[in-house]
């Protein structure tokens, strides 16, 4: 991203890249927000008033699957942690409309997670493996592209019709003693996994395993030697008929 570019943060969540990327754009560029939730963009619109000097924001609701934007309006399209949730069919749909909305020659980045790389220690290995393999199959169950899509997602704009420009992966980790951030963001994680480990067809003792952790997440966050790891890629990509 530069100053002065137009840039649509496609399905923005709660806001959390808006900051950044107003600061790359500068107060000549222009940046527009969009979410399918009403009550992420109020945050997004939040966030947006605390960046000093930016460029102008514009936030929509919608679909990253039908972009309530005019034709060749961006110079690049940024997209974090939305693929994985969409059908193959689905994708193909969003990567046409960003298309759409680019201007020639303009950039679409997207930036997912490849959670077969996902640690969470000092837990059993074994329990946690055998319920990453159960959560990752309800993702192929559903139909959709799931959380370890990161490393697909070269492969599928390229057959989306995309050129490939450029494509990193990232390796995250967080040691113990963790921050209140990190602390707060892996307890939530922690919490939601075991609301969802009784629906998986565990063994007994790994749900006992997940019950135990469930009374008390912080066990694991207490740990001296806990680690959370995770990885994300990101490509970088435009329209290969130009």
């Amino acid at each position: 991203m530069q100053h002065g570019w137009s840039v649509l943060d496609a399905g923005c969540g709660g806001g959390s890249f808006l900051p950044l990327i107003c600061q790359l754009t500068g107060s000549n560029g222009s940046v527009a927000a969009l979410d399918l939730a009403p009550e992420n963009i109020q945050r997004a619109e939040s966030l947006i008033k605390e960046v000093p000097y930016g460029p102008k924001v514009i936030t929509r609701v919608g679909s990253i699957l039908s972009l309530p934007f005019n034709h060749a309006s961006f110079d690049c399209v940024w997209s974090a942690n939305v693929m994985q949730y969409l059908t193959p069919a689905e994708f193909q749909q969003a990567t046409d409309e960003a298309k759409r909305v680019l201007k020639p020659g303009g950039i679409l980045a997207v930036k997912d997670f490849d959670s077969t790389l996902l640690q969470i220690l000092p837990m059993d290995r074994g329990v946690f493996t055998r319920f990453m393999a159960a959560r990752l199959q309800t993702f192929r169950d559903k139909g959709v592209l799931g959380t370890d899509c990161g490393s697909s997602l070269p492969r599928r704009l390229r057959d989306a019709g995309m050129e490939i420009i450029w494509r990193k992966g990232w390796l995250v980790e967080r040691w113990a003693p963790t921050g209140e951030h990190t602390r707060n963001y892996v307890r939530d994680l922690i919490s939601y996994f075991t609301t969802v480990a009784p629906d998986y067809d565990l063994p007994e003792s790994d749900q006992y395993y997940w019950k135990e952790l469930a009374a008390n997440p912080e066990s694991l966050l207490d740990q001296p030697d806990f680690c959370y790891r995770e990885f994300f890629v990101l490509t970088v990509c435009r329209n290969a008929a130009i």
